[in-house]
């Protein structure tokens, strides 16, 4: 094993890390702090060069297979980006909604109803494009060794594909999701670009459905006793709403929050999968002579997951520095690459690249960093 290997304490085999990380929460924090400064004293433009700042000193302190990374995205192209999404799609799309509200004012519940589904599915759809545009802007501004990732297929196609995975995994009470989700993570990686190489992606979905079944049986019976102790701590089945007195409702207000407080455990029963789940594609993935590898745990994404988010939620944002760190910090030590590929031999591969920023998913807020 390579003295890279050996470098860092880590459990996974490799002969390379693949990433080594240098950032210094000080100095992250500092610049955390003087975004959000210049965010408020500009009533919020200043955030997309605030974000910028923040990347670009994150790409600048990763080393991706011994090499520094490199953010060349500017404040200016997610500005423009924003307001070409907000004054083309946003407002027409508001005054559209506006338009249907009136006009179905005096229509059926039926009518109503399609109407919002139709609403719900032209939202997921967006959020499907901004992800991908959103995905492609940043590999576009990625540089490695001079050589620039990039993504080509069709946002529009892969909006459609999360339309149809959310129906199909609804309809499937959940059961699809694997195949949906790997579904869409091989229309990912299949048109990603590292100058002219594309990472080959081979996983499989019977190694994800197993954890995944596991998942949802326990899910689907802890929700289970969950809404039946609570039907039986209320002692009734529907709340006769004129007779509702102080007393009742603040009870009422009680059982809920414990409702959704209880719902808590279910998403580390999601997380445990989800890092199930990167483990396998990691473990599938091979590039230029390469194959990753993988540590992840279930157990380990989760808790890193909710340690990230209660520091997050706790600290009102402040703590974003520690939360990059600590994921950082999680690939730096639980993925590494076996081989001996040459990457003398990469070379750029002259694809378009955007000239715009993410506007669509910071609209939705779905972006990355």
């Amino acid at each position: 094993m390579s003295d890279d290997a050996t470098a860092i304490h880590s459990p996974v085999p490799r002969t390379h890390a693949l990433i080594r990380q240098h950032v210094a929460p000080g100095a992250l924090f500092k610049i955390v702090l003087v975004n959000l400064a210049l965010t408020i004293l500009t009533l919020g433009i200043y955030r997309f060069w605030g974000k910028t700042r923040v990347r670009r000193y994150l790409w600048g302190h990763v080393e991706l297979m011994g090499e520094r990374l490199e953010y060349t995205g500017t404040g200016a192209e997610l500005f423009k980006g924003a307001l070409v999404i907000v004054f083309l799609l946003l407002l027409p799309l508001f005054v559209a909604v506006g338009m249907a509200d009136v006009m179905l004012i005096h229509a059926s519940d039926e009518a109503r109803a399609a109407k919002e589904a139709s609403q719900g599915l032209v939202i997921v759809f967006l959020i499907g494009v901004a992800m991908f545009r959103a995905r492609r802007y940043r590999l576009t501004r990625t540089s490695w060794r001079g050589i620039y990732a990039n993504q080509t297929g069709s946002s529009l196609r892969y909006g459609l594909m999360v339309v149809a995975s959310y129906v199909l995994a609804g309809l499937s009470v959940g059961l699809l999701w694997p195949a949906c989700a790997v579904w869409l993570k091989r229309y990912e990686m299949t048109h990603t670009w590292i100058g002219g190489q594309r990472p080959e992606f081979t996983p499989k979905l019977s190694k994800i459905y197993a954890p995944f079944l596991i998942a949802w049986v326990i899910g689907v019976v802890y929700f289970s006793a969950v809404g039946l102790g609570f039907s039986v701590a209320l002692g009734i089945t529907a709340v006769d709403v004129p007779d509702l007195h102080a007393d009742t409702v603040d009870e009422l207000v009680l059982y809920i929050l414990g409702f959704y407080l209880s719902l808590l455990p279910l998403s580390a029963l999601f997380y445990w999968y989800r890092g199930r789940a990167y483990h396998h594609y990691v473990s599938s993935t091979r590039f230029m002579g390469h194959q990753a590898t993988s540590a992840i745990t279930g157990l380990g994404f989760a808790g890193l997951t909710i340690g990230n988010w209660l520091l997050a939620t706790f600290t009102l944002g402040l703590a974003a520095p520690l939360v990059y760190r600590r994921y950082l910090r999680f690939v730096e030590t639980r993925v590494g690459l076996v081989g001996e590929g040459n990457f003398d031999a990469l070379l750029q591969n002259p694809i378009d690249k955007p000239t715009r920023g993410e506007g669509l998913a910071d609209a939705f807020d779905v972006g990355a960093i």
